[in-house]
């Protein structure tokens, strides 16, 4: 007996053969536990710019939504759950009722929905929310405050029946979390509206979150008139460019690359960014923002037309001598001599649902036309 087989005139080793067709019997036995067992497929969502996730549609109401390597299936209100399904799959029956919002961004969906009453728990206390409507639930106790997001309240969280759990990728550097509540029976999503590259793909994030709620139809009419106002509000290149930066307690000004989604959004406006990956020497795929020595920032930064100081991080700026004191070299640069320095308010990474808003503020002061100034402000 022949330890090789020879096959079109290279020997294979049965040991070989026989550890591929386990593999690939591996990968048949996963897909069928996960897709057989369901009734049929009717069709899968088109996004419109959104990347990092998907939505299946099947018979009977059953839906699928595919985030990264997480399945997330959706069991009708009064259905079971199909046999088969793969154990690696989050299974959240409907209605998802007593949800633990540990995704500050996210609950701007809810708001806009109208389904602040499916939140039962925070991990942002009250005095953190930018969004009043969110800030005065959680101070009447309609929403409860059980712990930052790396340290909930177990014991809370379970005798108070909490239903699913949203999490953003932080809670990826404190996984026994994840692990703690999907031991207590908790169905968890990390959701990660923030890795789209487009600033509607964040907003379009609503179709997840309708799903979940059962308001699909509502969700996807609010997401077309937010595109419609979005489509009459981009425009091309003005020339003008603008900056936007912070400073860090470590003496470097930190700096959001090329591909971030408040340079994108400049971009959209008709700005130019500031800095370009040739100036940063950003490679695609890193993380979105980078440190510049005070040196490289007066140097890239001077001549630009607007400065944006970026309050979301180390706080607000109350006014413009502030800044300069920070920086006194700040007052050569070209937007300081013409008055065109603005700053961020703590809104801007909470409610991601106002993108539109946000463009309409940075027109105007490309435009340098009046505005209410709900996400940017002059410095004075």
């Amino acid at each position: 007996m022949t330890l090789y087989r020879k096959i079109k005139g290279r020997l294979i080793s049965p040991l070989f053969v026989m550890l591929f067709l386990i593999l690939l019997c591996g990968c048949s036995r996963e897909k069928k536990a996960e897709d057989t067992k369901l009734p049929g497929l009717l069709e899968k969502t088109e996004n419109v710019y959104a990347g990092e996730f998907s939505i299946e549609h099947y018979e009977e109401g059953y839906r699928r939504i595919r985030i990264g390597e997480q399945s997330i299936l959706l069991i009708p209100e009064g259905k079971t759950v199909p046999e088969g399904v793969s154990k690696d799959t989050v299974v959240l029956r409907q209605p998802v009722q007593r949800i633990y919002m540990a995704s500050s961004s996210a609950m701007s969906f809810f708001v806009a929905l109208n389904r602040l009453d499916s939140v039962e728990f925070t991990s942002t206390t009250a005095a953190d929310w930018t969004d009043e409507t969110v800030r005065k639930a959680v101070y009447d106790d309609r929403i409860t405050f059980v712990g930052k997001y790396n340290a909930p309240d177990y014991e809370w969280l379970l005798s108070e029946n909490c239903g699913f759990a949203v999490e953003n990728t932080m809670i990826l550097h404190d996984p026994s979390v994840k692990e703690k509540l999907e031991q207590l029976g908790i169905p968890v999503m990390i959701e990660r509206s923030s890795y789209e590259k487009h600033p509607m793909g964040r907003l379009e994030w609503v179709k997840v979150y309708g799903a979940i709620l059962g308001c699909e139809e509502e969700a996807g009419k609010w997401f077309a008139e937010q595109d419609r106002r979005f489509r009459e509000l981009e425009r091309p290149s003005t020339g003008t460019r603008i900056a936007y930066f912070s400073f860090s307690t470590g003496g470097y000004v930190n700096v959001q690359r090329p591909a971030g989604y408040f340079a994108e959004m400049i971009r959209l406006a008709g700005g130019d960014y500031a800095y370009t990956a040739e100036d940063l020497n950003a490679a695609e795929g890193e993380s979105s923002t980078m440190h510049l020595s005070r040196d490289q920032f007066y140097r890239l930064t001077k001549d630009a037309d607007v400065l944006i100081y970026n309050g979301s991080i180390y706080g607000n700026i109350p006014d413009l001598d502030t800044l300069l004191k920070e920086e006194p070299l700040m007052q050569d640069f070209e937007a300081v001599r013409s008055g065109r320095v603005y700053c961020t308010r703590d809104n801007l990474f909470q409610e991601p649902t106002r993108v539109t808003e946000l463009l309409s503020e940075l027109i105007s002061i490309i435009d340098e036309k009046e505005y209410e100034e709900a996400f940017l402000y002059r410095l004075k």
